[in-house]
């Protein structure tokens, strides 16, 4: 016994020495041993890096110690350039000896700064291999460090080849900071998977811009090819519900209960039971509720049977609603009497509406609890692939069509696969640190693919938590219903957040650590007004029905030891989700523009639609080798944020020139210093100049137009941008849709009718 405890002392020691002698190999050894048990890293493109010469590898912006994946990712020594800050704690400081970082001393200012770059390019020039992160910082003192300034001070002189490198955590990472500490948290799951993928090279010599245009574009081709590993939301949601049966899962504000995950499934076996028999074959099914427990009860229930789901747009006219049902050829619709006697519903003939009220007495205690019970009891592959009989719903069988808003004309089918859903939820969970702990406030309707998305399936893929409100409107119940229940995420539009500023008390949004706003323009004085009164700066994001819908956005900064990390730019709609890549093109040759050049907009990933519902014309014209055309007129900066200058659709055609009616409308707000929404901009035929320019403006409105018309041209716009006096037109009210959103082509329709007067 002696014997074998003296070996063993002995191998230990042994072991102590060689760490101290030869840390960067027994980290090397650690890592190994923690990719393989803790992380499942799969690593591919290995071969693009040079076995021996310098080269600079370029790395998308990850969170804290997860850039240690990367040393377990290749062979080579990689000398990594991270910034010293929360980076001093005790045992993090040794980490940062071992792997031979080059660590940037935020506390020594631009000297620091100058002597790590240094550093590096030394590295490159010996021959090393260096990795940056296309990441921008503002250190202590208020010294900006944008990634470009980075990049050109490292490659100044040098011939080194580029690298870009990929990392994914697909479920985010395993380290937070709080109270500026910091902390790891428990996976999701075990291996917790990762990916570290390293693109071709580069030529040396090409603009930061460049580069980071081509890390997203790799970002975006890695996330699409290993979309097949993902599985579709509702039967990852199996998973989640049978591993944490006990964890608070939906709550609605019209009911009083409170569901936990367990029950949640448990509710969605019995109806699966009871709607199986009657939906039959049918492969569409519509849905005619609001934002609720019902509502996402009936969207689980309809994928789970492998139908279909078509959430109707209850505020769109009958006509829209029964062409939808026709062009989905579908026959039943799920709905509950209490919301049809509020929205009336006529669906045309051939269509039977299925009210769950009917089916509620036949959900037994018996069968509710027996249920229960198996979710309690049974793994989770069991549920999935016995019990519900999952193993045939693909990735690519259709979770929803989602017909559009129809701001700018007819509204289209937009077919949506589950893998584009799971890819765009994987991306978001990757961008903002989707976690179990967070609730988020779910007030979009699901009709609208931000609500069907990220308040629907989003929450439901790691296990967090849900509260429902129907109506987005009412802003007052919704900041007491945020403060009460402490939602920590909140999707919401410009025009609802004004509702709030009127209606809502100070502390109401006091626990939401995300607050973004998409669908419409986000006003920059809005979003100061709106943190002045509630401490929490809302943000925007860009996406659309066609993608699933994120495509873009700002997120908050995280600020440490005094090095802030730049993720939010006001103005600006952020920078590409992981997963998604953005270019700008000329409009009409389609020819790629150069950074910060204005051109039209395409968005590239998994998350991009299926197509147009019988209308393959129409799909080929919007997705040109796997790019989506959003018809949105815009520009990427150095830093990868996007600025959106308005629709192509939104720019009259004057005297030969395109004149943009955004810009128009947002000059007109800011001269009358408001947030509010009092005018709209649009167009109308005129034989002399091809379109002339009208305002539309409420009449409650106390404006003087004379004065209102001279402000404009003191704004040094060109005088075709000008809109003529006679062209100012008083509305009692501005159209707008069911999400918040103008209502383009009514704005249109009223100018027309109101010019030929």
């Amino acid at each position: 016994m002696a014997w074998s405890l003296g070996i063993g002392g002995a191998i230990v020691l042994v072991l102590l020495a060689a760490g101290w002698l030869f840390p960067y190999r027994a980290l090397r050894v650690a890592l190994g041993l923690l990719t393989h048990s803790v992380y499942w890293l799969r690593v591919h493109g290995r071969e693009h890096v040079p076995a021996r010469g310098g080269a600079l590898l370029i790395c998308n912006p990850v969170r804290y110690l997860d850039w240690l994946l990367l040393l377990a990712a290749h062979r080579r020594f990689i000398r990594i350039v991270v910034f010293a800050g929360w980076t001093k704690q005790w045992g993090v400081r040794h980490l940062l000896y071992w792997a031979g970082v080059i660590a940037i001393d935020s506390s020594a200012g631009a000297r620091g700064l100058v002597r790590a770059l240094r550093q590096a390019r030394a590295c490159l020039e010996r021959g090393e291999l260096v990795c940056l992160f296309a990441e921008g910082y503002v250190l202590a003192g208020g010294l900006e460090l944008p990634f470009r300034r980075q990049f050109q001070r490292i490659t100044r002189k040098g011939r080194t080849p580029i690298i870009p490198v990929c990392l994914d955590q697909t479920l985010g990472s395993l380290f937070v900071v709080q109270d500026g500490r910091l902390r790891w948290r428990w996976p999701l799951t075990l291996p917790f998977p990762a990916y570290v993928t390293f693109g071709e090279p580069l030529p040396a010599g090409m603009p930061p811009g460049e580069v980071r245009q081509a890390l997203q574009l790799l970002s975006a081709r890695t996330a699409v090819e290993r979309s097949y590993r993902l599985k579709p939301p509702h039967r990852r949601f199996v998973r989640v519900a049978a591993r944490r049966p006990f964890r608070s899962c939906f709550l609605d504000s019209t009911r009083p209960e409170r569901l936990s995950y367990g029950r949640a499934l448990a509710a969605v076996l019995c109806a699966v039971k009871l709607f199986r028999p009657v939906l039959g074959n049918a492969p569409m099914v519509g849905v005619w509720l609001p934002s609720s427990m019902g509502g996402a009860f009936a969207n689980i229930t309809l994928a789970m049977l492998g139908k279909t789901a078509v959430n109707l747009n209850y505020t769109s006219s009958p006509e829209a609603i029964r062409s939808a049902l026709r062009q989905c050829g579908a026959r039943h619709v799920l709905t509950s009497r209490r919301f049809t006697e509020r929205m009336k519903l006529d669906p045309g003939p051939g269509v039977e509406l299925i009210y769950f009220e009917d089916f509620a007495p036949r959900f037994t205690a018996w069968m509710r609890f027996s249920r229960w019970l198996a979710v309690i009891l049974l793994p989770g592959w069991f549920l999935e692939h016995v019990v519900l009989r999952l193993g045939q719903h693909r990735l690519d069988d259709l979770a929803t069509v989602i017909f559009s808003s129809g701001s700018t004309g007819e509204p289209k089918g937009i077919m949506l696969s589950h893998r584009n859903i799971a890819a765009n939820i994987e991306s978001m969970i990757q961008a903002v640190s989707l976690r179990p702990s967070d609730r988020a406030l779910g007030v979009l309707p699901f009709f609208h693919s931000f609500g069907y998305t990220v308040t629907l399936w989003a929450p439901l893929q790691v296990g967090a938590s849900v509260l429902y409100h129907p109506d987005p409107r009412q802003a007052k119940e919704i900041g007491e219903l945020c403060r009460k229940h402490r939602c920590s995420l909140y999707l919401s539009t410009a025009t609802f957040l004004r509702f709030c500023l009127r209606k809502c008390a100070t502390d109401d949004f006091r626990t939401l650590r995300i607050l973004i706003c998409g669908a419409e323009k986000l006003p920059v004085s809005l979003a100061q007004e709106f943190e002045r009164k509630f401490g929490i700066l809302p943000m925007e994001g860009y996406g659309c029905t066609e993608l699933s819908p994120v495509a873009s956005s700002n997120l908050p900064d995280l600020e440490v030891e005094g090095v802030r990390h730049i993720s939010n730019k006001p103005g600006t709609v952020g920078q590409p989700i992981p997963g998604v890549a953005a270019r700008t093109v000329h409009p009409e040759t389609r020819a790629p523009l150069p950074v910060g050049a204005e051109g039209l907009l395409l968005i590239y990933g998994g998350n991009v639609m299926e197509g147009y519902l019988n209308r393959p014309e129409l799909t080929r014209e919007v997705i040109q080798d796997g790019w989506y055309v959003t018809g949105d007129m815009g520009r990427l900066d150095e830093d990868g944020f996007l600025t959106l200058t308005g629709r192509l659709s939104r720019f009259a055609k004057v005297g030969g020139e395109m004149v943009p009616l955004e810009k128009i409308e947002e000059t007109l707000h800011e001269i009358l210093g408001t947030c509010e929404r009092v005018c709209a901009v649009t167009c109308v035929p005129d034989e002399a100049r091809g379109e002339r320019l009208v305002v539309l403006y409420l009449s409650q409105e106390s404006v003087d137009i004379r004065q209102w018309c001279q402000q404009l041209s003191s704004r040094g716009l060109p005088n075709l941008w000008l809109p003529s006096e006679r062209d100012f037109h008083a509305v009692p009210e501005l159209p707008v849709l069911g999400s918040g959103k103008l209502n383009l082509q009514g704005v249109k329709e009223m100018a027309i009718q109101l010019t030929r007067k």
